[in-house]
Parts: C-alpha cells; sequence; structure tokens
C-alpha cells in the first residue's frame, strides 16, 4: 500500500453541511475528494465525487472562498492507499478503512473495511 496524506474536513454554514475526505493522489499532488454526509463511516454509505482540490486544504481551517462557507479539520495525517482496480480503493487510515467504489463519475460507494 502506498502511503499518502489525508484530511477530513467539516464543511459548514452552508445549505447542505458535510464532511469533505481528501487524499492525495500522489506525493505532493493535488487531492482526491469524497462529500459524505455522514463522519466516521460506519455502514454503508453514498459519498460524491468532487473534482481534485489543492494541497493547501491538509493543513488549512477557516472560510472558504466565495462566500461558501468554512472547513474545520476533524481528523488527519498519513493514510495508505491500495487500488483494486482503477474505480475502486481500499483506503487506511488511523483507526479503521474504507473501501471505496466508483459507481459512476460522481457517485461512490464507502463501505467500512477491517485493516488486518
Amino acid at each position: 500500500m502506498a502511503v499518502h496524506r489525508y484530511v477530513i474536513l467539516r464543511h459548514e454554514g452552508i445549505a447542505e453541511p458535510h464532511f469533505d475526505i481528501m487524499v492525495e493522489t500522489m506525493p505532493d499532488g493535488p487531492l482526491m475528494t469524497w462529500r459524505s454526509i455522514d463522519w466516521p463511516i460506519v455502514r454503508e454509505t453514498n459519498v460524491t465525487r468532487l473534482g481534485e482540490h489543492r494541497r493547501d486544504y491538509l493543513d488549512y481551517e477557516g472560510p472558504v472562498s466565495g462566500d461558501r462557507g468554512s472547513v474545520k479539520r476533524v481528523a488527519g495525517g498519513s493514510c495508505k492507499i491500495e487500488w483494486q482496480t482503477r474505480h475502486d480503493l481500499l483506503l487506511e487510515i488511523p483507526g479503521g478503512g474504507l473501501h471505496l467504489q466508483c459507481l459512476d463519475d460522481h457517485h461512490w460507494l464507502a463501505t467500512p473495511h477491517p485493516i488486518a
């Protein structure tokens, strides 16, 4: 499994508050991002894939530009990623793991995954 950085941000001050799950695509690369209503994910949960985000969010808390609310860090650090296929990955973070499966371009399924 490759080691990457990740962050979970609580995005509030908007019509639909949510959590952003952000993971490096590669060391020093942009962040793959999924929106989730729940965190932590403890059961099968639909998440929405968003566009890649700037690395600044790995360490940022505060207002989002364009009057789009604010973000607060709820977790972060190092994680491991194992791609099963191009649209199917295992994400290992402290405290647990997630299996992320692409259903279509923007819709993914996140399932808790035990860490061996």
